[in-house]
């Protein structure tokens, strides 16, 4: 399994040509111990946005904090993922923010990302 940094960075990789939000899904799940927690999953992808086109599918597990700007228009979004793990908060890990338009920001536990082709 690869480690946090190399993980955050991949992801970079992979986000920096697929930049454009297609979808962003807020799901409530019910965790491992019947605990809700809030799931973020939000498609990137390239312009012009069709469905069958590159996309990075990124889900953020037992987001908190969840803060949403505007999202209206198209334009290219800047996803900063930091590690926060050694601050010691509860169940949070990573500190997500969109740095460009300010469109959203969290907090989170875990994340994952895939690239579909």
């Amino acid at each position: 399994m690869k480690n946090t940094a190399d993980r955050i960075q991949g992801f970079y990789q992979k986000h920096y040509k697929l930049c454009y939000i297609q979808s962003f899904n807020l799901v409530r799940c019910e965790n491992e111990v019947g605990i809700l927690t809030d799931n973020l999953i939000i498609t990137l992808s390239s312009l012009p946005l069709v469905e069958e086109g590159q996309k990075v599918i990124i889900t953020f597990e037992d987001v908190k904090d969840l803060k949403i700007s505007s999202f209206q228009g198209v334009f290219r979004v800047e996803i900063n993922i930091q590690d926060i793990s050694e601050e010691q908060l509860e169940d949070i890990s990573f500190r997500v923010k969109e740095e460009e338009h300010d469109t959203f920001a969290f907090m989170c536990r875990a994340f994952d990302w895939v690239r579909t082709y």
